[in-house]
């Protein structure tokens, strides 16, 4: 299927609030043709995506029927400055300009586009910006979903090698496993029932553009993914690292199964041991991810890792909603050619 037609299909899921909102005639006097963006917090991209802007018509179910490209362009979070997509050192100003009159348009966006080779001139359906276009109202550009800050949790637990099945089992090979559940009722302790549930709650995605994943993150440089998944209540896509027991159905890995570990974890690191100094976080992926050894930079919940063997698998810790930090805000400013 073409990507403008997904687009048009996730659109409709993420967005449907902005139909009706077309040109009614109020436009200003004169052609608005360009287009000024004034980040006030935009991610530095990995490696293989760069941002691309797009101003877009829609129908009454917020379909993209027409849209024009005003520019590939990448963001440099440090030295605040837009970078050309031929050349990261040349600063190419804020300003983008385009063919006709912003305000003939219903909304504006920015997707993720593959770089350096965008096999498809049609918009990705990987939108990680977007405001509808209104000449009496000012514009700000933000990733339109709602992330409520319900709290969300993880345990330090292994899972899929039956530990604490067997009376008197030590606890201290619990510490290499991470799941997203909310363990209860002593965690293994004796004489009690163990028992856990859905520890996030971040809303279903779509089937296109994003997915869901974990990721623990050690000091000392490990980072390694738990699973991409795109509903909090089910299982993750990938338990590779686990081994053949009973683990929850909900997104998580147990770190231990022998020579699985991927390229950058040394062996000598494996099984490997999360009870140490580090972060555990979520982050929003691209989907299809032209990076999948790192994580993005659109990270929705993170926590520390606790440090107290004593504490894995006896409960679950809390994770905190980031996204005021990490997902973009844009104020767009539309003005008249020179």
């Amino acid at each position: 299927m073409l990507r403008a037609i997904v687009a048009c299909g996730l659109m409709a899921l993420l967005f449907i609030g902005l139909g009706g909102c077309g040109n009614d005639g109020s436009n200003p006097e004169g052609v608005y043709n360009r287009i000024v963006l004034e980040p006030t917090q935009f991610p530095t991209l990995k490696s293989g995506l760069i941002y691309d802007g797009w101003v877009v018509k829609i129908d009454k179910d917020s379909n993209w029927v027409e849209y024009k490209e005003f520019g590939k362009f990448f963001w440099d979070e440090q030295t605040y400055r837009f970078l050309s997509p031929t050349d990261l050192t040349k600063d190419i100003g804020d300003t983008f300009t385009i063919e006709g009159n912003v305000y003939d348009y219903d909304i504006i966006a920015i997707t993720l586009e593959p770089y350096p080779n965008d096999p498809d001139p049609k918009p990705s359906p990987t939108i990680i910006a977007l405001s509808g276009i209104d000449p009496s109202k000012s514009t700000l550009l933000t990733f339109n979903r709602t992330f409520p800050s319900t709290q969300n949790r993880f345990a330090v637990g292994t899972f899929s090698d039956g530990h604490f099945k067997e009376k008197g089992q030590s606890r201290s090979s619990e510490r290499y496993g991470i799941w997203f559940i909310e363990l209860t009722n002593g965690g293994g302790k004796k004489d009690t029932i163990e028992t856990y549930a859905q520890g996030l709650f971040l809303p279903t995605l779509p089937d296109t553009g994003y997915l869901y994943e974990g990721w623990v993150a050690l000091t000392g440089g490990d980072t390694v993914s738990t699973g991409k998944f795109f509903s909090p209540a089910y299982i993750d896509y990938d338990n590779s690292h686990c081994m053949d027991g009973t683990i929850p159905n909900f997104p998580g890995e147990d770190f231990i199964k022998p020579n699985s570990q991927p390229a950058n974890v040394p062996a000598s690191h494996w099984p490997l041991d999360v009870v140490r100094s580090g972060t555990v976080f979520v982050t929003l992926e691209p989907n299809p991810d032209n990076d999948v050894s790192r994580p993005s930079p659109f990270i929705l919940v993170s926590a520390s890792l606790p440090v107290d063997t004593s504490r894995a698998r006896t409960g679950s810790f809390d994770m905190g909603l980031v996204t005021t930090r990490t997902l973009p805000k844009i104020k767009v400013t539309f003005e008249k050619s020179l």
